[in-house]
Protein backbone atom coordinates (compact mmCIF):
# COMPACT_ATOMS: atom_id res chain seq x y z
CA UNK A 1 0.00 0.00 0.00
CA UNK A 2 3.03 2.71 0.93
CA UNK A 3 4.55 1.57 -2.45
CA UNK A 4 1.45 2.43 -4.10
CA UNK A 5 0.67 5.82 -2.45
CA UNK A 6 4.46 6.79 -3.10
CA UNK A 7 4.14 6.07 -6.98
CA UNK A 8 1.15 8.21 -6.92
CA UNK A 9 2.71 10.73 -5.12
CA UNK A 10 6.06 10.95 -7.37
CA UNK A 11 3.45 10.74 -10.92
CA UNK A 12 1.74 13.94 -9.56
CA UNK A 13 4.86 15.68 -8.18
CA UNK A 14 6.23 15.09 -11.49
CA UNK A 15 2.89 16.61 -13.49
CA UNK A 16 3.59 19.72 -11.34
CA UNK A 17 7.09 19.98 -12.25
CA UNK A 18 6.84 19.32 -15.34
CA UNK A 19 9.26 21.27 -17.47
CA UNK A 20 8.44 23.41 -20.03
CA UNK A 21 9.57 26.78 -21.83
CA UNK A 22 7.00 29.93 -22.28
CA UNK A 23 6.84 33.05 -23.66
CA UNK A 24 6.23 35.20 -26.87
CA UNK A 25 7.98 35.81 -29.84
CA UNK A 26 8.22 39.24 -31.19
CA UNK A 27 9.48 41.56 -34.50
CA UNK A 28 12.60 42.94 -32.94
CA UNK A 29 12.29 46.48 -34.78
CA UNK A 30 9.10 47.09 -33.98
CA UNK A 31 7.39 44.38 -31.28
CA UNK A 32 5.20 43.32 -33.36
CA UNK A 33 3.46 39.60 -32.27
CA UNK A 34 4.70 36.80 -34.31
CA UNK A 35 2.17 34.17 -34.80
CA UNK A 36 3.02 30.83 -36.32
CA UNK A 37 6.78 30.97 -35.83
CA UNK A 38 8.70 27.70 -35.99
CA UNK A 39 10.27 26.71 -32.74
CA UNK A 40 11.89 23.02 -32.56
CA UNK A 41 14.17 21.37 -30.56
CA UNK A 42 17.66 20.60 -33.34
CA UNK A 43 17.44 17.16 -35.04
CA UNK A 44 14.32 16.28 -33.11
CA UNK A 45 10.48 15.40 -33.37
CA UNK A 46 9.67 18.47 -30.08
CA UNK A 47 8.44 21.18 -31.79
CA UNK A 48 5.40 23.68 -31.63
CA UNK A 49 4.13 26.94 -33.48
CA UNK A 50 3.72 29.72 -31.91
CA UNK A 51 0.08 31.09 -31.55
CA UNK A 52 -1.72 34.32 -33.27
CA UNK A 53 -0.57 36.54 -30.20
CA UNK A 54 2.89 35.13 -31.13
CA UNK A 55 3.08 33.00 -27.60
CA UNK A 56 3.95 29.68 -26.93
CA UNK A 57 4.82 26.96 -24.71
CA UNK A 58 6.94 24.27 -24.94
CA UNK A 59 7.84 21.15 -22.88
CA UNK A 60 11.24 20.25 -22.87
CA UNK A 61 10.93 17.50 -20.43
CA UNK A 62 12.85 15.07 -22.88
CA UNK A 63 15.71 17.50 -23.86
CA UNK A 64 19.47 17.64 -22.64
CA UNK A 65 22.28 20.41 -21.91
CA UNK A 66 23.80 19.84 -24.99
CA UNK A 67 19.97 20.45 -26.99
CA UNK A 68 19.61 23.90 -29.31
CA UNK A 69 16.13 25.42 -29.38
CA UNK A 70 15.65 26.89 -33.07
CA UNK A 71 13.38 29.50 -33.80
CA UNK A 72 12.37 30.79 -37.44
CA UNK A 73 10.14 32.29 -39.12
CA UNK A 74 9.99 33.62 -43.30
CA UNK A 75 11.66 36.99 -43.60
CA UNK A 76 13.28 36.72 -40.12
CA UNK A 77 16.76 35.51 -38.95
CA UNK A 78 16.74 32.18 -37.37
CA UNK A 79 17.49 32.19 -33.78
CA UNK A 80 19.54 29.60 -31.67
CA UNK A 81 19.12 29.12 -27.97
CA UNK A 82 21.28 26.69 -26.05
CA UNK A 83 19.16 24.67 -23.33
CA UNK A 84 22.18 24.33 -20.85
CA UNK A 85 20.52 26.58 -18.73
CA UNK A 86 17.26 25.08 -18.59
CA UNK A 87 17.94 21.79 -16.85
CA UNK A 88 15.98 21.96 -13.62
CA UNK A 89 12.60 20.96 -13.56
CA UNK A 90 11.29 24.69 -13.71
CA UNK A 91 8.79 26.25 -15.84
CA UNK A 92 10.84 28.69 -17.63
CA UNK A 93 9.70 32.22 -19.67
CA UNK A 94 11.71 33.50 -22.66
CA UNK A 95 10.61 36.25 -24.04
CA UNK A 96 12.28 35.76 -28.23
CA UNK A 97 13.21 38.66 -30.51
CA UNK A 98 13.60 38.04 -34.00
CA UNK A 99 15.05 40.36 -36.71
CA UNK A 100 13.86 40.80 -40.38
CA UNK A 101 15.68 40.08 -43.10
CA UNK A 102 15.69 43.51 -44.78
CA UNK A 103 18.71 43.22 -46.87
CA UNK A 104 17.34 39.95 -48.44
CA UNK A 105 14.14 41.43 -49.67
CA UNK A 106 15.55 45.02 -50.43
CA UNK A 107 17.77 42.69 -52.79
CA UNK A 108 15.16 40.64 -54.36
CA UNK A 109 13.53 43.82 -55.11
CA UNK A 110 16.21 45.87 -56.46
CA UNK A 111 17.02 42.72 -58.59
CA UNK A 112 13.74 42.10 -60.19
CA UNK A 113 12.73 46.02 -61.25
CA UNK A 114 15.18 45.83 -63.91
CA UNK A 115 13.68 42.69 -65.43
CA UNK A 116 11.49 42.24 -68.61
CA UNK A 117 9.12 39.53 -68.99
CA UNK A 118 7.09 37.79 -71.70
CA UNK A 119 3.47 37.90 -72.06
CA UNK A 120 2.58 34.80 -72.58
CA UNK A 121 2.00 32.61 -69.17
CA UNK A 122 3.42 29.09 -68.87
CA UNK A 123 1.95 26.44 -67.02
CA UNK A 124 3.91 23.95 -65.09
CA UNK A 125 2.21 20.90 -62.93
CA UNK A 126 4.09 18.08 -60.88
CA UNK A 127 1.46 15.58 -62.32
CA UNK A 128 -1.87 15.19 -63.77
CA UNK A 129 -5.52 15.87 -62.40
CA UNK A 130 -6.87 12.49 -63.21
CA UNK A 131 -5.08 10.64 -60.58
CA UNK A 132 -4.81 12.64 -57.79
CA UNK A 133 -5.78 11.44 -54.46
CA UNK A 134 -5.96 12.81 -50.56
CA UNK A 135 -2.69 12.76 -48.30
CA UNK A 136 -2.83 13.95 -44.66
CA UNK A 137 0.21 14.92 -43.47
CA UNK A 138 0.74 15.42 -39.61
CA UNK A 139 1.09 18.95 -38.01
CA UNK A 140 4.83 20.31 -37.90
CA UNK A 141 5.57 18.93 -41.28
CA UNK A 142 6.97 20.50 -44.63
CA UNK A 143 6.98 18.86 -48.00
CA UNK A 144 8.75 20.63 -51.11
CA UNK A 145 8.34 19.29 -54.27
CA UNK A 146 10.15 20.74 -57.18
CA UNK A 147 8.57 22.37 -60.23
CA UNK A 148 11.00 21.30 -62.96
CA UNK A 149 11.84 24.72 -65.72
CA UNK A 150 11.59 22.54 -68.68
CA UNK A 151 12.32 25.61 -70.97
CA UNK A 152 15.86 25.90 -69.02
CA UNK A 153 14.97 29.84 -68.87
CA UNK A 154 14.83 32.82 -65.87
CA UNK A 155 11.47 33.48 -65.31
CA UNK A 156 9.23 34.39 -62.83
CA UNK A 157 6.63 32.26 -60.85
CA UNK A 158 2.71 34.46 -60.87
CA UNK A 159 0.19 31.73 -59.49
CA UNK A 160 -0.06 28.43 -57.68
CA UNK A 161 -2.86 26.80 -57.21
CA UNK A 162 -3.46 23.72 -54.85
CA UNK A 163 -6.25 21.10 -54.73
CA UNK A 164 -7.90 20.21 -50.94
CA UNK A 165 -10.24 17.27 -50.36
CA UNK A 166 -11.63 16.43 -47.05
CA UNK A 167 -10.05 13.86 -44.60
CA UNK A 168 -12.86 13.11 -42.58
CA UNK A 169 -12.73 9.53 -40.90
CA UNK A 170 -14.81 7.73 -38.28
CA UNK A 171 -11.72 5.86 -37.61
CA UNK A 172 -9.17 8.47 -36.46
CA UNK A 173 -9.45 11.73 -34.88
CA UNK A 174 -9.75 14.59 -37.13
CA UNK A 175 -8.18 18.32 -37.10
CA UNK A 176 -8.71 21.31 -39.26
CA UNK A 177 -4.92 22.17 -40.19
CA UNK A 178 -3.85 25.72 -41.74
CA UNK A 179 -1.12 25.53 -44.22
CA UNK A 180 2.05 28.03 -44.93
CA UNK A 181 3.84 28.38 -48.65
CA UNK A 182 7.45 28.49 -49.29
CA UNK A 183 9.76 28.70 -51.98
CA UNK A 184 13.12 27.63 -52.05
CA UNK A 185 15.70 27.60 -55.32
CA UNK A 186 17.72 24.11 -56.23
CA UNK A 187 20.95 23.77 -54.92
CA UNK A 188 23.95 22.58 -55.90
CA UNK A 189 22.96 19.03 -55.09
CA UNK A 190 19.25 19.13 -56.01
CA UNK A 191 18.08 19.64 -52.96
CA UNK A 192 15.75 23.12 -51.19
CA UNK A 193 18.00 25.61 -50.87
CA UNK A 194 17.91 28.66 -49.81
CA UNK A 195 14.31 31.09 -49.60
CA UNK A 196 13.63 33.02 -52.17
CA UNK A 197 10.52 34.85 -51.29
CA UNK A 198 10.30 36.23 -47.71
CA UNK A 199 7.02 36.98 -46.44
CA UNK A 200 4.48 34.67 -45.05
CA UNK A 201 1.81 33.13 -46.80
CA UNK A 202 -0.61 31.41 -44.55
CA UNK A 203 -3.74 29.55 -46.33
CA UNK A 204 -6.63 28.42 -44.09
CA UNK A 205 -9.00 26.63 -46.31
CA UNK A 206 -12.30 25.10 -44.81
CA UNK A 207 -13.18 21.99 -44.85
CA UNK A 208 -14.76 21.77 -47.96
CA UNK A 209 -12.49 23.59 -49.84
CA UNK A 210 -11.42 22.00 -53.12
CA UNK A 211 -9.17 24.62 -55.52
CA UNK A 212 -7.30 27.17 -54.35
CA UNK A 213 -5.45 29.67 -56.19
CA UNK A 214 -2.76 31.88 -55.02
CA UNK A 215 -2.12 35.34 -57.41
CA UNK A 216 1.65 35.64 -57.06
CA UNK A 217 2.29 38.50 -59.82
CA UNK A 218 3.20 41.68 -57.59
CA UNK A 219 5.27 39.32 -55.41
CA UNK A 220 8.87 39.17 -57.23
CA UNK A 221 9.25 34.80 -57.15
CA UNK A 222 12.43 34.05 -59.20
CA UNK A 223 11.92 30.82 -61.41
CA UNK A 224 15.77 29.75 -61.71
CA UNK A 225 16.84 27.81 -64.74
CA UNK A 226 16.31 24.64 -62.77
CA UNK A 227 13.14 25.50 -61.61
CA UNK A 228 11.79 26.27 -57.67
CA UNK A 229 10.58 24.03 -54.81
CA UNK A 230 7.12 25.02 -53.35
CA UNK A 231 7.63 24.49 -49.56
CA UNK A 232 3.77 23.28 -47.83
CA UNK A 233 3.96 23.28 -44.50
CA UNK A 234 1.29 21.48 -42.37
CA UNK A 235 0.49 24.60 -39.32
CA UNK A 236 -1.55 23.59 -35.96
CA UNK A 237 -4.29 26.56 -35.15
CA UNK A 238 -4.11 27.64 -32.11
CA UNK A 239 -7.73 26.21 -32.27
CA UNK A 240 -6.67 23.02 -32.06
CA UNK A 241 -5.89 20.87 -29.06
CA UNK A 242 -4.38 17.57 -29.96
CA UNK A 243 -6.32 14.63 -27.39
CA UNK A 244 -4.96 11.29 -30.10
CA UNK A 245 -1.55 10.74 -31.11
CA UNK A 246 -3.34 8.58 -34.36
CA UNK A 247 -4.93 11.83 -36.14
CA UNK A 248 -5.94 13.19 -39.68
CA UNK A 249 -5.18 16.80 -40.64
CA UNK A 250 -8.02 18.27 -42.79
CA UNK A 251 -8.55 19.58 -45.90
CA UNK A 252 -5.72 17.63 -47.24
CA UNK A 253 -3.73 18.30 -50.19
CA UNK A 254 -4.49 16.14 -53.54
CA UNK A 255 -1.17 14.30 -54.07
CA UNK A 256 -0.62 12.98 -57.74
CA UNK A 257 1.99 10.03 -59.27
CA UNK A 258 5.61 10.94 -61.00
CA UNK A 259 8.07 8.92 -62.81
CA UNK A 260 11.20 11.01 -60.86
CA UNK A 261 11.39 11.57 -56.99
CA UNK A 262 10.79 15.39 -56.65
CA UNK A 263 9.90 15.43 -53.01
CA UNK A 264 11.37 16.50 -49.91
CA UNK A 265 10.37 16.44 -45.94
CA UNK A 266 11.03 17.67 -42.84
CA UNK A 267 9.79 18.52 -39.58
CA UNK A 268 9.81 22.07 -38.52
CA UNK A 269 12.88 23.96 -39.93
CA UNK A 270 15.27 20.69 -39.39
CA UNK A 271 17.10 19.60 -42.31
CA UNK A 272 15.80 18.52 -45.20
CA UNK A 273 15.54 14.42 -46.10
CA UNK A 274 14.55 13.29 -49.54
CA UNK A 275 11.46 11.38 -50.04
CA UNK A 276 12.43 7.79 -51.64
CA UNK A 277 9.80 5.84 -50.96
CA UNK A 278 7.26 4.26 -53.53
CA UNK A 279 3.37 4.84 -53.84
CA UNK A 280 1.01 2.15 -52.39
CA UNK A 281 -1.08 2.76 -54.89
CA UNK A 282 1.38 2.50 -57.77
CA UNK A 283 4.61 0.68 -56.98
CA UNK A 284 6.40 1.78 -60.21
CA UNK A 285 5.83 5.78 -59.25
CA UNK A 286 6.46 8.21 -56.31
CA UNK A 287 3.56 9.90 -54.63
CA UNK A 288 4.10 14.00 -54.61
CA UNK A 289 1.58 16.90 -54.37
CA UNK A 290 -0.53 18.31 -57.13
CA UNK A 291 0.66 21.66 -57.47
CA UNK A 292 -0.13 23.90 -60.56
CA UNK A 293 1.95 26.66 -61.68
CA UNK A 294 2.19 29.40 -64.22
CA UNK A 295 4.95 31.29 -65.14
CA UNK A 296 6.03 34.13 -66.92
CA UNK A 297 9.55 33.79 -68.49
CA UNK A 298 12.68 36.74 -69.36
CA UNK A 299 12.66 38.41 -72.48
CA UNK A 300 15.52 37.19 -74.61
Amino acid sequence: MKIVVLLLALIFNLSIYAQSIRGQVTDSLNKDKLAYANLVIEHTKTGIYSNEDGTFKLDISKTTSSDTLVVSLIGFQQQRIALSGYNNTNDYVLNISLLPKIEALTEVLILSSTKEYEKQRTSLSTGKRKQVFPTSIPFGHETATLIENTKQRRGKLIEVELKFKDSSSEMYKTYQTYYRLAFYNVDDVGFPGELIYHENIIIKPEKHTKNFKIDLEDKTIPFGKKGIFVGIETIKPEHVEITNSMYLTTPSVLNTHAEKQLKFTRFHSNNWSKHTRKSVLKKKYYAIPFIKTKVVFEKQ
